[in-house]
């Protein structure tokens, strides 16, 4: 009697067994197509999908590793980039723009200024728009020249900004001039 007790146990047991991992079967199998229809999607929505139905699947690490290289990807911010003006009182000048440093503009542009002609040639520089006002005058018996130069987040604000310190500290304000204007990223030649 007690072997047929134990028979109809093991039975009964055999029974709620197998039907249970018939079905884990299936959800696996399952859970396998879904990710196997996603994982090479590039569309995050179908990633998603996979993550709200298996948030603990066997696949979801990877599918969140998946879903992390499918977000745009952010642009790098452009690197600073220098201009710089040398000029000197009687008129000569150079600029550059578009430099990676700030030594590398102001040296470029101090060459400029002397193999132009410049002597005690000055550097302003700035990362974003310059510009240089000049003016030469005869008052009385003796010529006067100078250069002003100033920077402003625009190319319009450098300019006036330069043509308003040589008109209050020149010697001659009608006589000032634009001489050069210049935006550290290039954007004044376009």
């Amino acid at each position: 009697m007690l072997r047929t007790i134990c028979c109809a146990l093991m039975l009964a047991a055999a029974l709620f067994v197998h039907p249970a991992a018939a079905l884990a079967q299936t959800d696996i199998s399952a859970e396998i197509t879904f990710w196997n229809s996603v994982k090479d999607s590039r569309n995050p929505a179908e990633i998603i999908a996979y993550l709200d139905k298996y948030p603990n699947g066997t696949f979801a690490s990877l599918a969140k590793i998946r879903l992390e290289s499918l977000k745009p990807k952010t642009p790098a911010p452009p690197a600073e980039q220098w201009a710089a003006i040398g000029f000197a009182a009687r008129g000569a000048w150079g600029a550059v723009w578009q430099k990676a440093t700030r030594d590398e503009a102001e040296a470029r542009a101090l060459t400029l200024c002397v193999n132009n002609g410049g002597r005690d040639c000055k550097v302003s520089s700035t990362t974003k728009c310059g510009a240089m006002s000049f003016y030469t005058a005869r008052l009385r018996r003796t010529r006067y020249w100078g250069a002003y130069t100033a920077e402003g987040a625009t190319l319009g604000q450098a300019i006036d900004a330069a043509s308003a310190r040589c008109r209050n500290e020149g010697r001659s304000p009608s006589d000032c001039n634009i001489r050069a204007s210049f935006c550290a990223d290039g954007s004044h030649k376009g």
